[in-house]
């Protein structure tokens, strides 16, 4: 029984891999013939062999890979400062508001009110406060970061288990003890769903910035493409972008696993 549980796990995680590698190579194989029978026009939607081509050639060369190297590590850099300001003010505040009713009252009119404006509407603001360097790009970023994490750390710590709650009665356990040891990780799904929501929301935000102002970082680097219609070139960049979102999905899918083992099947 548990060798054929173990083959069962193992053939499921193999099915995973597969559909995970198959359907990017499908959606590459469809926009390449979407290419090559002139339904999609190839002077913005530049054909997959295409873009590798322009990506090669880019590597090869010594400035124009050194170029991508270093406005790659100051946006990574860039959205590392302001993700873990973001996450351990977030935790903090939502723990906080969880655990103290008059704080979770006076706070949550201004955290809900403003959480569904865009972030990056008031990155003029955050121009004016921090400058036009660094700290305003980071700043936008710890912004939105802090949303997703406090939020989702709110709702999981307020929404626990109440079994707990009773069980920590039940048994006189500390308040403090209670709540780190029975509360916290009853919660700790959603405060992890929140880090990994975070991430996502911190590389829109930092690309975003530097869209709007920025003579660096991948965000730069792909609107200086497209402004000289350089659209190859364009695409690799948003390749950049989509690799740094995938290794971050896989590195929150890690923790996940490694913070809340029970929750996975």
């Amino acid at each position: 029984m548990a060798l054929r549980s173990l083959r069962r796990k193992r053939n499921q995680s193999i099915a995973r891999i597969a559909l995970g590698i198959a359907c990017p190579i499908v959606l590459l194989a469809i926009w390449q013939v979407l290419d090559i029978t002139g339904i999609i026009d190839q002077r913005f939607f530049p054909p997959p062999t295409r873009v590798i081509a322009n990506a090669w050639a880019i590597l090869a060369n010594a400035e124009q890979r050194d170029q991508l190297f270093t406005d790659t590590v100051t946006t990574l850099r860039r959205l590392g400062i302001g993700y873990v300001l973001g996450s351990v003010a977030g935790v903090a505040m939502g723990m906080a508001m969880a655990l103290y009713a008059p704080l979770r009252y006076a706070f949550s009119p201004v955290v809900y009110g403003t959480f569904p404006m865009p972030k990056i509407a008031i990155f003029p603001l955050l121009i004016a406060l921090f400058g036009i360097g660094e700290g305003s790009k980071m700043a936008l970023v710890t912004m939105g970061v802090f949303y997703m994490t406090c939020i989702n750390t709110l709702s999981g710590v307020l929404y626990a288990n109440p079994i707990h709650r009773d069980v920590m009665k039940a048994f006189h356990i500390p308040r403090v003890t209670g709540w780190l040891h029975v509360v916290l990780p009853s919660a700790m799904p959603a405060i992890v769903t929140g880090l990994k929501l975070g991430l996502g929301q911190a590389l829109i935000l930092v690309v975003s910035a530097e869209f709007v102002s920025a003579d660096d970082g991948i965000g730069h680097y792909i609107w200086d493409s497209w402004q000289v219609l350089a659209i190859p070139r364009m695409f690799v960049g948003l390749t950049v972008v989509t690799a740094i979102g995938g290794i971050a999905v896989l590195l929150g899918t890690l923790a996940e696993r490694r913070l809340v083992p029970w929750a996975n099947h």
